[in-house]
């Protein structure tokens, strides 16, 4: 039958691959997790924990809440996927035990893979983008940076004593999703390698 023929079709294309760059920029308000009043702030990034997280250098010694990166995070994603959420921490590194979570937010990227998948064109999510697109109803108003090209993503975590949910600061990321023939033709590089482009 036609139907079943179209379904076969789709069934054996070659998925299609992007790159997605996160420029992690900088946090405010981060709260200080050891006893001296200061963290050793760094910023783990994913879709999945244990196939592509990617993580910042650390900011040592941080003491107001101001941890300055400028760290960009590389990552070759597949198109269809089950799961479009992005999740981002920030953690207070420690060397002799486990690292601490700060805080941790999840971002839903669906529609900006799937419009850049059908536009086969560069796709910078800035403020215009996602008033238009991407936000849904209810959902809470995003902080922009001033130029409204790179937004604050707040750190969540429960409280130990309260259980309660609780704001433990906020990181500033852009996220530019292309096309990997896009990417291979306009490099940029991982981490503050060159070629330092798109963000500077």
């Amino acid at each position: 039958p036609e139907d079943e023929e179209k379904l076969w079709d789709i069934s054996m294309k070659p998925p299609e691959e992007f790159q997605m760059r996160v420029s992690v920029f900088d946090t405010k308000d981060i709260k200080m997790m050891d006893d001296e009043g200061t963290s050793d702030v760094f910023i783990r990034c994913f879709f999945d924990s244990r196939k592509d997280a990617l993580e910042t250098d650390t900011h040592y010694r941080c003491q107001t809440g101001t941890a300055s990166f400028n760290y960009r995070l590389n990552y070759k994603i597949e198109m269809p996927r089950k799961d479009y959420r992005f999740t981002v921490q920030a953690f207070d590194r420690d060397f002799f035990k486990s690292n601490d979570i700060i805080g941790s937010s999840i971002f839903d990227l669906k529609k900006a893979f799937e419009d850049c998948q059908l536009c086969k064109r560069p796709l910078h999510i800035d403020k215009t983008y996602y008033e238009a697109y991407m936000r849904k109803e209810g959902d809470k108003p995003m902080e922009w940076d001033k130029e409204e090209d790179s937004f604050w993503l707040p750190m969540i975590s429960k409280n130990n004593d309260t259980g309660e949910l609780e704001d433990n600061g906020h990181v500033r990321i852009r996220i530019d999703i292309t096309t990997m023939e896009f990417a291979e033709k306009n490099k940029v590089g991982s981490a503050r390698e060159d070629p330092n482009i798109e963000p500077f």
